[in-house]
């Protein structure tokens, strides 16, 4: 027998669950009252304002980024993980009561001893935008880039229907 891959049979069920409209938002029954902001929309931010809602709580998500997903939205390659997938899951949290504030910097859009001041805590779920340069032989050749620089910019261009700027970025390069 062929070995079974548990990841695709999660994922189907899954995809089966939402398309039956089975997975429906639950906000809490009873707010706490309390006020909570979320720096950063990635894994850890994500997981964080889910637990937190559910507890009742009132959050806020910020995100520097155009839309939230951090990592998940745009560090990760399509073909690993649909951004409809995170996409979905957003789209649930809002529903269940989570607010999601994009195109967003703390420290030049809002002021971190504002959120402070609006808030009854303020989590720092950010990752970190600077790469690693490594000094190794050819770094310095042309065209050598990040791979998150070429990650967000095709990914951004593929949740646009821009495909000709992907093809064009990558057009008889190795990469």
């Amino acid at each position: 027998n062929a070995p079974v891959g548990i990841k695709s049979i999660e994922a189907g069920i899954i995809d089966y669950a939402f398309n039956e409209g089975w997975i429906v938002p639950c906000p809490p029954k009873v707010r706490t009252g309390k006020k909570i902001s979320i720096i950063g929309s990635g894994p850890s931010g994500l997981a964080a304002a889910d637990q937190l809602n559910k507890a009742g709580h009132t959050v806020t998500v910020y995100e520097r980024a155009d839309r939230a997903g951090g990592l998940l939205m745009y560090g990760i390659p399509n073909m690993k993980l649909d951004k409809g997938v995170v996409e979905r899951r957003v789209d649930l949290m809002k529903a269940e009561g989570v607010s999601f504030i994009t195109n967003t910097t703390i420290g030049e859009d809002i002021q971190l001893d504002e959120l402070k001041q609006q808030n009854d805590a303020v989590i720092l779920a950010i990752g970190s935008t600077i790469p690693r340069d490594l000094k190794i032989p050819g770094r310095d050749l042309k065209n050598i880039d990040f791979a998150m620089t070429l990650l967000t910019s095709n990914t951004k261009a593929l949740l646009e229907n821009d495909l000709e700027t992907i093809r064009a970025t990558i057009e008889g390069k190795n990469v």
